[in-house]
């Protein structure tokens, strides 16, 4: 069985089952499907709840830039435009292509589905190219576009098709997800994490900050987690691979047993968080004005001065000012004539990803299961 359907499947078993048989029989359903793919991760190191936050480690650190290390290397004299088709046969090979294919897929810019291979392919090329000229990379060399693939990222693909809650799980794209005509949105902190006054604070001002602009949407907190239009968590969502390690945040709808929807803000939890004040480790503030973005309807920007800049570039790593192009975005989906819902005509479609088999998509729904069994 593909993993997606078993998590669909696990889905509407929730529905008919009562917790503590459905807490078992997913315990058996994980160790079966474990053997599916060895690069399949287990729960605890996607989802396991911190009971406090422990800002221990240092954000320059990031696994996968030293897994493509090599791979640099060996490619630094490559130019895209010097790379010509060549029989299969023929084809390059080099360590670590298969892992950049895995990338350019979770994100968009590939049209193929793992597992993948280290044949530096006619289609990895232009999927390279598409990935440079969207984040305007002026050097044709595939060194400097591996660097850049190798910064920390939000986790949310670039390139969005549809939004459909298929699995019960999507990414969100537009603002469908919350009723049509919604004036108020509550938003609450997962019990479990403990976070400190001080950086829920952040997550209140950027809230405020992005009412301000809607200048529709107002934004109350509430101590019941459960219920709440946007459940904000610190998570582990490291995997051991290193794909994921350049993904410091996700945002995600969620369709409940109940059929509510909730807007999940899940940030990683083994990532030094810096409080407005601090100048060190990732900027939570940053951080958490980019995910709300995504709640709100708004998609990656290639623009580095947005907001909505999908990578935290070594220069610019604090990036919380609203752009005249934010400000355009947003008011394309909330001005008087276009409130109602933006995209409503993409809403009968299939969500899809590049890759039905995305490992982004499936390390999110077990971030829910497993976050649901424990509640």
């Amino acid at each position: 069985m593909h993993i997606i359907d078993t998590l669909s499947y696990v889905c509407s078993l929730t529905k008919m089952m009562k917790l503590y048989q459905f807490e078992f029989f997913l315990f058996l359903l994980i160790i079966v499907n474990t053997t599916l793919s060895s690069s399949f991760p287990t729960l605890s190191q996607f989802a396991k709840p911190l009971e406090y936050i422990k800002k221990t480690t240092e954000a320059a650190d990031y696994i996968w830039d030293k897994k493509i290390k090599k791979l640099v290397e060996d490619l630094k004299d490559k130019n895209l435009k010097n790379i010509k088709p060549s029989l299969p046969s023929q084809l390059p090979k080099y360590k670590g292509v298969d892992q950049i294919k895995q990338y350019l897929s979770d994100f968009g810019y590939l049209e193929q589905s793992g597992p993948f291979n280290n044949t530096l392919d006619q289609e990895t090329v232009l999927a390279l190219k598409t990935y440079q000229r969207y984040f305007n990379i002026q050097q044709d060399t595939l060194s400097e576009i591996l660097q850049h693939i190798a910064l920390p990222r939000c986790g949310v693909p670039d390139r969005i098709l549809k939004y459909n809650l298929t699995n019960d799980i999507s990414f969100p794209k537009g603002n469908q997800w919350f009723p049509k005509g919604t004036k108020n949105l509550t938003y609450g902190f997962d019990p479990r994490n403990k976070i400190p006054l001080d950086m829920t604070n952040v997550f209140r001002t950027a809230l405020t900050q992005w009412s301000n602009t809607t200048r529709v949407l107002n934004f109350t907190e509430t101590k019941s987690y459960d219920d709440a239009n946007i459940k904000i968590g610190f998570y582990n969502i490291t995997d051991d691979d290193g794909i994921n390690d350049v993904a410091v945040g996700f945002t995600f709808i969620v369709l409940d047993s109940t059929n509510v929807k909730s807007g999940f803000i899940t940030l990683d939890a083994t990532k030094y968080w810096a409080l407005p004040t601090e100048h060190r480790g990732f900027d939570l503030e940053t951080a958490a004005m980019h995910q709300i973005g995504h709640l709100l309807g708004l998609e990656h920007s290639s623009d580095n001065k947005s907001i909505m800049y999908p990578t935290i570039l070594p220069s610019h790593q604090k990036n919380v000012q609203i752009t005249d192009s934010d400000n355009l975005a947003i008011q394309k989906l909330y001005s008087s004539s276009t409130k109602a819902n933006a995209n409503s005509d993409d809403s009968s479609g299939c969500f899809k990803l590049f890759g039905s088999s995305s490992s982004l998509l499936i390390s999110l729904s077990i971030v829910f299961a497993f976050v649901a069994l424990l509640n």
